[in-house]
């Protein structure tokens, strides 16, 4: 775990309200490995909003780079995602725990909204540890305009998405589960709002296939202290039911642990 104070590098509008930060941090780029996130803070030095730190999932990691994908949902988002270029921000991570592929050949990648981050990462990370894997991305928003830049998710994956959209301006009209086939596939990896979460471990469980789930939820610390991210799970050894936390323990789960 590190902590880094480090300036923005690069800031880009992809969608509407959805921005692309990069951040000038070796060390945490260096480690990072997808599905783990940075906790983005300001320091005790700097009052006003955000307080606390907001967790973000990693979601590049280019040449010493830390990239971010930031959408406005708040106060707090909002200024990190007008971050100027030079202004630094306190960067603590890599955080949690990451995708483990194993022996898998065919990967499904699911990702609903700013669930995205973390198949970004995914392609080029699998690159850098030379591993092989034939990876199909599916990603969903309500409606197009907050679609990730297509051009911009190729430049950072180097793989296209297949583009799912309620409204139908962008892509496929439909859930991004609508999408979703999982034949051939021999795992399925999936980040986004708790609602498709709870639908792809319902799918990969009734087709037998593995699956591993990143979770969203609320953090004060993003090391365990503050014990605000606490989420009924199932004890993989014993069975019971018990409580475990995202930011330690997760935010990656096997589908199978998580009690919904």
């Amino acid at each position: 775990m590190i902590r880094s104070w480090s300036p923005v590098v690069a800031r880009e509008r992809v969608a509407e309200e959805t921005f692309w930060l990069e951040f000038d941090a070796p060390e945490i780029a260096e480690q990072a490995a997808p599905g783990q996130f940075v906790m983005v803070g300001f320091g005790a030095s700097s009052w006003g909003t955000p307080f606390l730190p907001r967790p973000n999932s990693v979601a590049a990691a280019p040449d010493g780079r830390v990239g971010l994908l930031i959408r406005v949902y708040g106060a707090g988002s909002r200024r990190i995602s007008e971050l100027a270029l030079g202004e630094r921000v306190l960067l603590l991570g890599p955080l949690g725990t990451r995708f483990e592929l194993g022996d898998a050949r065919n990967v499904l990648c699911i990702a609903g909204g700013v669930g995205l981050a973390p198949f970004l990462l995914l392609p080029r990370w699998l690159d850098r540890q030379g591993r092989e894997a034939n990876l199909r991305l599916l990603y969903g928003e309500r409606v197009g305009a907050v679609v990730f830049n297509p051009e911009k998710i190729q430049e950072i994956a180097g793989i296209e998405a297949d583009i799912w959209t309620e409204d139908g301006s962008r892509g496929s009209r439909g859930t991004v589960l609508d999408g979703t086939g999982l034949d051939g596939a021999d795992l399925v990896l999936s980040c986004g709002p708790t609602a498709m979460l709870k639908a792809v471990r319902s799918l990969a469980r009734t087709a037998g296939v593995p699956c591993q789930l990143a979770v969203e939820e609320h953090m004060a610390c993003g090391m365990g202290t503050c014990i605000g991210c606490a989420i009924p799970t199932i004890d993989p050894e014993t069975g019971e039911d018990v409580y475990s936390l995202v930011c330690t323990e997760g935010p990656v789960f096997a589908a199978e642990r998580l009690r919904w």
